[in-house]
């Protein structure tokens, strides 16, 4: 530390006398921060003061990552509205709540079964099959419509999702891969007759 330093660059306490106090004598609060404890960090669950070289909380055993997450805060959201925008487009009252990534899945599976039942419908002249496959993806879209605006009241009011997202997004492989297959048999029966 240089000698005309005007704080500590460790702990930023000032390094300045008050007038009329002798050079070169420390203040209390320089004293007091030359003799600090060990660093430590808090545990984000119980409180616990743990030391820094460890990796869990050392009474509940929560680890140290735990501590550097941050609540996101979601913004306050009235039932009703979030409910009314996922009936918009489904998806779009997770959006609003906060959550995104769950709103665009559901958007995703709605679009996608909407959409094959539409092409189903299209290509189900006189075949039995493409029409029961037809009402099964009208059925699938209708369901997802209002599974959608259900979620997405129960996030607003607090609640969580019927479905998580992850297993969403197998159920969307799952459509696109029925949903190719059931078309190319319509393709393949049609062009046949």
């Amino acid at each position: 530390m240089s000698a005309s330093a005007t704080w500590c660059g460790q702990c930023f306490a000032t390094l300045e006398e008050p007038k009329g106090r002798a050079v070169g004598t420390m203040t209390a609060e320089v004293q007091a921060a030359t003799e600090r404890r060990p660093p430590f960090w808090p545990c984000p669950v119980c409180g616990e003061e743990n030391a820094i070289a460890l990796d869990a909380c050392a009474v509940c055993g929560t680890p140290f990552a735990a501590a550097m997450r941050a609540d996101a805060e979601r913004p306050h959201v009235p039932p009703r509205d979030a409910a009314m925008r996922s009936l918009v487009f489904p998806g779009l009252g997770h959006a609003l709540v906060g959550r995104g990534a769950d709103g665009l899945a559901r958007g995703v599976l709605f679009a996608v079964t909407a959409g094959i039942a539409i092409l189903l419908g299209l290509a189900t002249a006189g075949s039995g099959a493409l029409t029961a496959s037809f009402l099964l993806f009208v059925l699938a879209a209708v369901a997802v419509y209002a599974m959608s605006a259900f979620e997405a009241y129960q996030l607003a009011a607090g609640g969580d999702l019927l479905i998580a997202t992850p297993t969403l997004v197998w159920i969307v492989l799952g459509v696109v891969f029925a949903g190719i297959g059931l078309l190319a048999y319509g393709v393949i029966t049609a062009t046949r007759r």
